[in-house]
């Protein structure tokens, strides 16, 4: 059995009608989750389904001590998990507390090995017929459109409104901010836009 990739063509990051590459994106068919992990590793081993479980919750309590008191954890020859904090912007250390500073996400990187074992995975193109997106004038039309109801409109609603990619998104939104057309407040940790009011 093949792993599947669909090709997605790079969106533009400006007002032009040059047809951009297609580069390949991974489409998973399914996510694995802990429970279909147990059930394989079942079937590999002579422990219970319920010792599996036990070691790997434990596993889990263990990462999380450790990376709450400062340390990166590395699983040979799978990766190396560590935090990533967030604060607001500043110019001086002296103007930001630790009070201020907060736990953002745990990042992952890549063990050398587990790369390797992957480089030979085989691929096949997805069958699945990729979802039809819309122009930039189209997405900005339905984003006005969208916030004649609504208040203010994320990333993940505009790349669901628009049917496209984090990029894309990322890049409509920039340009209509910087045209005038939308404002962006940074809320909670993400960007929220709103229309400007029109003058009086």
């Amino acid at each position: 059995m093949s792993a599947e990739y669909k090709l997605v063509r790079r969106p533009s990051m400006g007002k032009t009608d040059i047809k951009q590459p297609l580069y390949p994106r991974f489409a998973p068919w399914k996510t694995v989750r802990l429970k279909d992990l147990i059930t394989s590793a079942r079937g590999r081993s002579s422990f219970s389904s319920a010792d599996i479980t036990g070691m790997l919750q434990l596993v889990q309590d263990l990462m999380v001590d450790a990376l709450m008191f400062g340390q990166n954890i590395e699983l040979e020859g799978i990766g190396t998990f560590s935090v990533s904090l967030k604060a607001r912007p500043v110019l001086d250390k002296k103007e930001i507390r630790a009070e201020s500073v907060h736990f953002q996400d745990v990042t992952f990187r890549s063990a050398t090995e587990l790369r390797d074992r992957l480089r030979t995975m085989p691929l096949e193109r997805s069958q699945q017929s990729e979802r039809a997106g819309f122009s930039s004038e189209e997405c900005e039309a339905r984003t006005m459109e969208y916030l004649k109801t609504h208040p203010y409109i994320s990333g993940k609603i505009y790349r669901g409104l628009c049917r496209c990619g984090k990029t894309k998104a990322a890049a409509d939104l920039k340009r209509m901010t910087a045209e005038g057309k939308l404002e962006r407040t940074f809320v909670g940790n993400a960007y929220l836009f709103q229309p400007i009011p029109a003058e009086a």
